[in-house]
């Protein structure tokens, strides 16, 4: 008797293994396997009236859209291509025209806290008064302006040529966003204005 259900255990056992098998096949094609094919496969039967329903839901939805350029490397943790890479630097802030190779920066401070600031190479640390406002005159591009709260606030920076040639006008304010939160402004020898 328990000869005959020796071969019958045994077939049970391997069509549960298969089984599994089949079911974590199907689990990991769901989870990572290949991108579903666009159209229909060269080598598919016609379809018969009774797969039409179950067809038309895939005809009729929008196409997905392919991944943001930023977003491409945390998707699939492979590098972007060249054509759907980011801009490598950021776009400038802002553009003055250098009048006889320096320009002339109008600092302002709109906060209720005072602006340590100091152009790298040229002038000492200094500070900036609450409300107020000075003018650094004939500046050397290209020019690095670094700034901060003494008291570890968020400093918004607003960048804007001025209608007198070669000259930037500066304003700094409060935010509460720390994504807006610069350090520095770099201005290029061809006048592009940089935050970081």
């Amino acid at each position: 008797m328990f000869r005959h259900n020796l071969p019958l255990k045994k077939i049970s056992l391997l069509a549960a293994t298969c089984g599994g098998l089949l079911v974590s096949l199907a689990t990991l094609s769901h989870a990572g396997g290949p991108p579903p094919q666009q159209g229909k496969p060269v080598s598919q039967p016609a379809e018969t009236p009774s797969e039409t329903p179950s067809e038309t839901p895939a005809a009729t939805e929008e196409p997905v859209s392919q991944p943001t350029p930023a977003a491409s490397p945390g998707l699939s943790g492979m590098p972007s291509t060249p054509t759907d890479a980011p801009p490598r630097f950021p776009l400038p802030s802002a553009r003055v025209t250098p009048a006889e190779g320096g320009i002339v920066i109008k600092l302002v401070n709109t906060t209720n806290a005072v602006i340590n600031y100091q152009i790298v190479g040229v002038t000492q640390p200094r500070t900036l008064g609450e409300q107020s406002e000075i003018l650094l005159q004939t500046l050397p591009v290209p020019i690095t302006l670094t700034y901060q709260r003494p008291d570890g606030g968020l400093v918004l920076v607003r960048p804007q040529a001025t209608a007198m040639p070669g000259m930037l006008q500066v304003s700094f304010g409060a935010t509460t966003e720390v994504a807006a939160d610069t350090k520095s402004l770099e201005i290029q020898e061809d006048g592009r204005v940089f935050l970081n």
